[in-house]
């Protein structure tokens, strides 16, 4: 129970929002205001019964338009135009569980709620001065809800699957759940594109580098990431194009800025690394990294480190021009081209510097490839083409994961346990984010599929779905796809 102060002093009890839904207990998974996050969802696609609705005061009301959502601060809806007792009104709406919540939010000192056209509520527990003052009707929805929408919603913010909708998931539409994969694959890309943003920026927008950069990270998969990442900024690729040409000179700058020459050895290949690094680290005035920044624990030998460095020196030296013309390499056949190169002279029998001699693998795993074609290249292309206005950049970072395989992994194994079949990496990389911004914090009301589910067989529209053509979604420019993807990055994140 939450108790509230009228505006004459007195203080009265409340149901809390889990007791108006029927529930006695809130469930494990904290959600905040859920009965009012329906409520906006109910009034923005008019889920209420046949028949006329009626304000607390017995005046006929008609919704022409429900209005914008509105998702900072004042009233909830904008724009909104109704016909309230046979005059058509066009202005603003508010929305609360409870009336008396209009006192508890402190409506009452902001002038920015005078000149609503209605005020909906939940339940009418308390009369409101300033509706009053101002001749705003009250319209209480809780005997106009249509049929169901309550218990299906309780149904899914008290699952306790990690899918709350994953018994009824496998009934909706696959066009429609391609669609809303399309757009969750956009969103996750967004995300991405704003760590690349970050990198140009501290690269002073060198486009060049910023791509070195993100492919140098990605190179550390994970374990090593943030090494490979201070070792790009550290060496920058002007100094490293200046050598292209030059193998031993390139693995001499690499390993040595990163900080693995400064020991001793005992073979003769990483001493004359260790003297070709001396000259080079005066000359361009390099300053070797912590050696104990990188990780070789719990790694496999094929991931260690100072083999991943011979391999990136492998790709300067063969394929410059996957740092000058990303585009060219988005098909990812053309990248394994370009990243897959057999070990020369001394990383052909070592994993480290001074190591055993051992024989080693050539070239790099088909994952590693999926990898880099998902974190790196499509990346930087969807960041490019939004930078530069450029739709034949995000038509390719998009594009290039048809022609990657769907990933498996634990979150999109959830999925795939509910006997839904998927064949690409773009739909492994939509169902990613929907599990981590959508199903993992219970915000199905913004997620079309779950929304759709609410609506049941009548056809309410609900978050847009429109037939699914060419990659993208009819009569939907890129441009749109992706300001709906950030508009629904901040509907969740509010949730």
């Amino acid at each position: 129970m939450d108790s509230c102060e009228t505006e004459l002093g007195s203080t009265f009890y409340v149901d809390s929002e889990w007791e108006l839904l029927g529930l006695a207990n809130e469930p494990e998974q904290k959600i905040t205001n859920p009965l009012e996050k329906l409520l906006f969802f109910i009034w923005q696609y008019k889920l209420l019964k046949p028949g006329d609705l009626r304000t607390v005061n017995g005046n006929l009301v008609k919704i022409i338009q429900p209005g914008d959502l509105n998702t900072d601060s004042g009233p909830d809806f904008f724009n909104a135009k109704l016909e309230v007792d046979g005059v058509t009104l066009a202005g603003n709406v508010e929305i609360h569980t409870r009336s008396s919540d209009w006192l508890r939010h402190g409506h009452q000192n902001d002038t920015s709620y005078n000149n609503l056209i209605l005020h909906v509520v939940y339940k009418y527990d308390a009369s409101i001065e300033q509706n009053k003052a101002f001749n705003v009707e009250v319209l209480e929805l809780k005997n106009y809800i249509e049929e169901g929408v309550i218990e299906k919603y309780k149904s899914l913010i008290t699952s306790k699957a990690s899918i709350a909708c994953s018994t009824q998931i496998p009934n909706i539409d696959s066009i429609k759940l391609q669609n809303w994969l399309q757009r969750m694959l956009i969103e996750r890309l967004e995300v991405k594109t704003d760590y690349v943003r970050q990198l140009f920026n501290v690269s002073q927008n060198d486009y060049v580098q910023t791509f070195y950069v993100l492919l140098a990270r990605n190179f550390g998969f994970k374990v090593n990431a943030e090494p490979f990442e201070l070792l790009a900024k550290n060496l920058p690729l002007h100094i490293l194009l200046k050598h292209k040409s030059n193998l031993f000179q390139l693995e001499a700058l690499l390993f040595g800025a990163a900080g693995f020459l400064n020991q001793q050895f005992k073979d003769k290949y990483p001493q004359k690394l260790q003297n070709e690094f001396e000259f080079l680290k005066n000359k361009y005035g390099i300053i070797p990294m912590n050696i104990k920044l990188w990780k070789f624990m719990r790694l496999r030998p094929a991931n260690f480190p100072t083999l991943r460095i011979s391999q990136f020196a492998l790709i300067i030296h063969h394929t410059s021009d996957l740092f000058l013309n990303p585009i060219a390499f988005a098909d990812p056949k053309e990248l394994s081209k370009a990243v897959s190169h057999d070990h020369q002279g001394y990383w052909q029998t070592h994993y480290r510097l001074d190591g055993p001699e051992v024989p080693i693998i050539n070239g790099i795993g088909e994952s590693s490839i999926q990898n880099i074609s998902i974190n790196t290249i499509s990346a930087y292309l969807f960041f490019f083409g939004k930078q530069n206005g450029n739709d034949n950049y995000i038509d390719a970072a998009v594009n290039a994961y048809d022609n990657l395989p769907f990933e498996e992994n634990s979150k999109t194994k959830l999925f795939t346990e509910t006997g839904l079949k998927f064949k690409t990496s773009g739909e492994s990389q939509g169902l990613i984010n929907l599990y981590d911004n959508y199903c993992k914090h219970k915000a199905c009301l913004n997620c079309a599929v779950a929304s759709s589910l609410l609506m049941g067989k009548a056809n309410h529209g609900g978050i847009e779905f429109t037939e699914k053509h060419g990659g993208y979604r009819k009569e939907q420019t890129v441009k749109r796809l992706t300001t709906e993807a950030r508009s629904s990055r901040r509907n969740t994140e509010d949730t």
